[in-house]
């Protein structure tokens, strides 16, 4: 018996002393607060909760701007703490809050900060910085398309696929809105969706979202007019069994085009043809 309860003693000793993997430990952010300032967050989504590691930290939530917290120092100089925010998309931003005689006047834009760090990591990898993608999309959006891959329609709305276009392991999409109507289109948002072919009723069709690393500002348009819209990607292929989907939701409409872009298509990318050379 004294065997037995050595070796499940032996065995049960690397659980007890595992640590955890450093990819699995979340990042924290660094915020300074102050005694005279009030410093302000903003967060893509309501601020469900926020949980202190001392009661030096003072919070309000902002009752006309449920997604913006407010932070001060109840105690000068207080030590180095915690701070964790959970919004109403279920997710959790851990902080350490320190104590500052000169706070920073201006608005912390945490969804911006994302964003940003997003489009770092995936531009590890490329030789372009920040500022030749925005050479490119900034050119790009000035091009007209010679020919144009068009999609659905929606009420008198519909988008096509100009040039792609491919730098430095980077994909560049040019997408032209044009409104055949006479009512102005204003857009709202941009879904870029991996997913399978259309199968039998019997079978879920599985997606997956991208992001673009950047894009260009794109309103929308006027009536009886078009428009140009870019985006940055990191160079992705997809199998034959799947398709890309692209499509543009309206403000407070119903007008949602959208294009779908085979494997085969998105292989048909041509050599870039902008200098972003200084």
């Amino acid at each position: 018996m004294r065997i037995i309860m050595v070796l499940i003693a032996f065995a049960l000793s690397p659980i007890c002393c595992a640590q955890f993997v450093q990819e699995a430990q979340m990042e924290t952010y660094p915020i300074q607060i102050g005694w005279d300032k009030t410093t302000v967050l903003v967060f893509p989504y309501e601020v469900v909760s926020a949980d202190f590691g001392s009661p030096a930290v003072l919070s309000e939530k902002d009752k006309a701007a449920p997604n913006v917290l407010k932070l001060k120092a109840g105690i000068r100089y207080f030590s180095s703490t915690s701070m964790y925010v959970i919004t109403s998309e279920g997710k959790l931003y851990p902080f350490t809050v320190d104590f500052t005689d000169y706070p920073d006047a201006r608005p912390i834009d945490i969804g911006k900060q994302q964003e940003v760090e997003y489009a770092n990591a995936l531009l590890e990898g490329s030789a372009m910085n920040a500022a030749d993608i925005s050479a490119v999309i900034n050119d790009l959006s000035q091009r007209i398309p010679d020919r144009l891959f068009w999609g659905k329609k929606r009420g008198m709305v519909r988008l096509g696929l100009g040039e792609l276009i491919e730098k430095d392991g980077l994909l560049f999409f040019q997408l032209a809105v044009e409104n055949e109507s006479w009512v102005d289109y204003l857009a709202k948002k941009w879904r870029f969706t991996v997913q399978d072919k259309k199968q039998t009723k019997r079978t879920a069709i599985r997606e997956v979202s991208i992001e673009p690393i950047s894009f260009s500002p794109f309103h929308g348009v006027a009536g009886k007019s078009a428009g140009v819209a870019v985006f940055a990607f990191p160079r992705f292929t997809i199998a034959d069994a799947k398709e890309l989907s692209i499509q543009v939701f309206e403000t407070n409409g119903d007008r949602n085009p959208v294009v779908t872009l085979s494997g085969k298509k998105l292989l048909q990318v041509q050599p870039i043809l902008i200098s972003t050379n200084k």
